[in-house]
């Protein structure tokens, strides 16, 4: 199924993004393209929320579906009632955005949906993420907080 999901992305998406970035310029389409994708990922996140629930236990569940498939390898670094931290070592969907030399629509398709997803589970945590391997980090760090 995942390569169902990349034929679409490489066949229908980047060439429909590139095509409005020629229309109206790249800084306007990513920028609709960016609000699309968040708003879209909002709801996700409503949505894992609502099969879940909204901690980090929950949270952890929801980076285990992400993991599903093999398409994520993620490393643990810690957890307790108010953290939830680890890192992505190997992420599939960048190795496909950068064999295609599409990593920014990669970044753009995917690593920014993390926030807008976040949003959308739980108001009680919020994301900090500093590096993505879709930009050419070694590892994406994911760093989760539980609001005071």
């Amino acid at each position: 199924m995942a390569w169902l999901k990349y034929s679409f992305e490489a066949g229908v998406l980047i060439p429909m993004v590139q095509a409005f970035q020629r229309a109206i310029g790249k800084e306007r389409a990513n920028e609709i393209a960016r609000e699309v994708i968040i708003e879209l990922a909002r709801k996700d996140g409503e949505r894992w929320a609502q099969r879940f629930g909204t901690d980090l236990a929950a949270m952890e569940q929801v980076t285990g579906v992400w993991a599903g498939g093999g398409s994520l390898d993620i490393e643990p670094i810690s957890k307790s009632e108010e953290r939830l931290d680890f890192n992505v070592v190997r992420c599939q969907y960048a190795e496909f955005y950068k064999e295609l030399g599409f990593a920014e629509l990669g970044y753009l398709f995917h690593c920014n949906r993390d926030f807008g997803m976040v949003e959308g589970f739980s108001p009680r945590l919020t994301l900090k993420r500093t590096q993505t391997i879709m930009q050419g980090a070694s590892y994406c760090d994911f760093r989760f907080v539980r609001k005071g």
